[in-house]
């Protein structure tokens, strides 16, 4: 909640999912979406974000991503490609800041939509 919060009083248009189909079910109602923001737990759910984040890359490589935890620390290897890492806890700027920066490189061409950097 108070990640939603942070992102709408950034000026975001924020969307929130408490499964994995709600979340997929967005992306596929909302093509212009162009960051996920997720944490490594999910409960209630079978597979971790990690895994959300994955197959999300994998159907949408135009969508940007936030993977968040204070559990574990992801290396950059275990993300999708592109995929940005923040531990929690963090501050509202934090969160706000690295979101901005994943729409910034987006937008800048920085990424190809395969998440893979532009040289």
């Amino acid at each position: 909640m108070a990640a939603t919060s942070a992102l709408r009083d950034a000026g975001m248009r924020v969307m929130e999912a408490a499964t994995i189909e709600a979340a997929t079910s967005a992306l596929d109602a909302n093509p212009d979406l162009r960051v996920m923001v997720t944490d490594i737990d999910l409960i209630g759910e079978p597979l971790t974000g990690l895994t959300l984040a994955k197959a999300v890359a994998a159907r949408w490589p135009e969508v940007s991503m936030l993977i968040v935890s204070g559990v574990v620390q992801l290396e950059p290897g275990a993300m999708p490609q592109g995929a940005r890492f923040l531990r929690k806890p963090f501050e509202d700027e934090a969160l706000v800041r690295a979101v901005q920066e994943l729409v910034a490189t987006r937008a800048a061409g920085c990424l190809e939509p395969d998440g893979s950097a532009m040289a």
